[in-house]
């Protein structure tokens, strides 16, 4: 059974080939390098070893170098410009408005960033509730309480019946882990032994909800 969907933002409502995504990860990186104080390249591989144990580069910082410009860093990260990478897709409205289930966001991204990607893509009035980095005290995802307070806010079914659609692997076998029921986004194919059941794009969802509800 499914009882409530929780879906990711990023690279999840909209394609990864967007580069929206890409661009928050070169601020990321640009940022990361000047805190630092070391090239841009090693900044970029740290980011993708030694931050990948805290869940998010900001968690990271924060933890392992007392990084506390916390407003500072989500301004710079953030592009405020969306529109130059999204667009509105009348097929993402119309799949989300047929979906008969309790719909939240769970991302690690601020409020702000959110509602600007909701606003373009115009679906925001489809989702119950947007529970961002703050929400969960810059502790999101794949910590698990950021799962729990998600499915909380949904109502408190069952983690077992509860959806959670994301682009990154370690995010949803932490759901899994949970007992809850995770779903990749995987539009390039690159993610083909994780052991978790995978849809090129998040349009393919209702597909997938009547093959494993049949």
């Amino acid at each position: 059974m499914i009882q409530a969907i929780l879906f990711d933002l990023d690279n999840t409502l909209y394609p990864a080939s967007s580069g929206l995504d890409r661009e928050i990860d070169r601020r990321m990186t640009v940022f990361t390098a000047r805190y630092l104080g070391i090239p841009e390249k090693e900044a970029h591989v740290l980011r993708k070893t030694d931050a990948r144990l805290y869940g998010t580069t900001l968690q990271w910082l924060r933890e392992a170098y007392g990084f506390h410009d916390i407003e500072d860093y989500i301004l710079e990260v953030h592009p405020q410009n969306v529109s130059s990478f999204l667009s509105y897709n009348p097929k993402l409205a119309g799949m989300l408005s047929q979906l008969p289930y309790p719909k939240a966001i769970l991302t690690n991204s601020p409020i702000e960033h959110a509602e600007r990607v909701l606003e373009c893509l115009k679906v925001r009035s489809y989702f119950d509730v947007v529970l961002d980095i703050r929400f969960n005290q810059f502790r999101g995802k794949p910590y698990p309480e950021a799962y729990r307070r998600a499915i909380n806010m949904l109502g408190a079914p069952p983690i077992e019946e509860v959806l959670f659609v994301d682009d990154l692997p370690p995010y949803l076998t932490a759901f899994k882990a949970l007992g809850g029921q995770p779903l990749l986004v995987d539009e390039e194919g690159k993610h083909t032994d994780v052991g978790i059941p995978s849809i090129p794009t998040v349009l393919d969802l209702p597909r997938y909800l009547d093959k494993i509800l049949s």
